[in-house]
């Protein structure tokens, strides 16, 4: 088993479900205690729970990225229960305001929640774990943002846009920190069955897109996503969550010491560059 993170603290945000949870095994795997946070207390412990099964050390705390307060109360938790943390991944994301699979239009409220949670969201827990960092002058930063910040698509500008400014931050915070011994970098992840490509789905299934307009044969959502994976992925598979959470360890371990603002694609070659 690799252990490239032994003895280290993780704190994973949105670890609860898809792409965050998948991270949380990978990390845990290679010798992270994990610190599950999400707004979904009751899945974050259910995510917590299945990694001490497997043999690993994880908690859960309940943090509302877009609330300073919260994160600000989940951190000084997390690092009472496991430690002081080593290892952020900013993976909290949303793609819309509730509701925004049913609507045709990107609306106001959708930019401004989909800003306060992927961008806003991201600098707060990152200035919350900043200073015991820079303290100890060690530490790495992986945001998750998404291919969807290299490209434009009508259907989900405010989506987009926002990855594109956690993408920019990455590299101004690379930076800023570079001194202190802290690296900070991105993984943009492509198609991924998860609950958010579920909704993607079946909203293009719903009511088309400008992007596929031909859904081909597809009968469902899920035949329509691997209908798109086909038609768009050089490598003509879709990528799980524990392909994006490979990515983020490497960018975690030692092997990335000198490693620092940088994004990776991790999509199947659909985007390249």
């Amino acid at each position: 088993m690799i252990s490239d993170l032994e003895g280290s603290v993780a704190l994973v945000t949105g670890g609860a479900s898809g792409i965050g949870r998948g991270i949380c095994r990978v990390l845990a795997s290679q010798g992270a205690a994990i610190a599950v946070a999400d707004m979904d207390p009751d899945g974050a412990e259910v995510a917590a729970g299945k990694i001490r099964e497997e043999g690993g050390s994880a908690v859960a705390v309940e943090m509302n990225v877009a609330e300073k307060r919260s994160v600000t109360e989940a951190v000084s938790a997390a690092e009472g229960l496991i430690g002081e943390i080593d290892v952020l991944v900013n993976n909290a994301g949303v793609i819309g305001a509730p509701g925004w699979q049913e609507r045709v239009e990107v609306t106001g409220e959708d930019w401004e929640f989909t800003l306060r949670v992927n961008l806003i969201g991201t600098v707060n827990v990152t200035e919350a774990i900043e200073e015991g960092m820079t303290r100890r002058r060690r530490g790495s930063i992986v945001n998750i943002a998404s291919i969807a910040g290299w490209t434009g698509n009508p259907d989900r500008s405010s989506y987009n846009a926002s990855k594109a400014a956690v993408i920019s931050y990455t590299r101004s915070m690379a930076l800023r920190l570079a001194r202190d011994g802290i690296t900070v970098n991105c993984v943009c992840p492509g198609m991924i069955w998860t609950p958010m490509w579920e909704k993607i789905s079946a909203r293009q299934f719903a009511f088309g897109s400008e992007v596929f307009t031909d859904p081909g044969e597809a009968r469902s959502n899920r035949e329509l996503f691997d209908h798109m994976i086909n038609v768009s992925t050089p490598l003509g598979r879709p990528q799980d969550p524990e392909d994006v959470g490979h990515a983020v360890a490497f960018f975690a371990s030692p092997r990335a010491r000198n490693i620092t603002g940088q994004s990776l694609n991790v999509d199947g070659g659909r985007v390249m560059g």
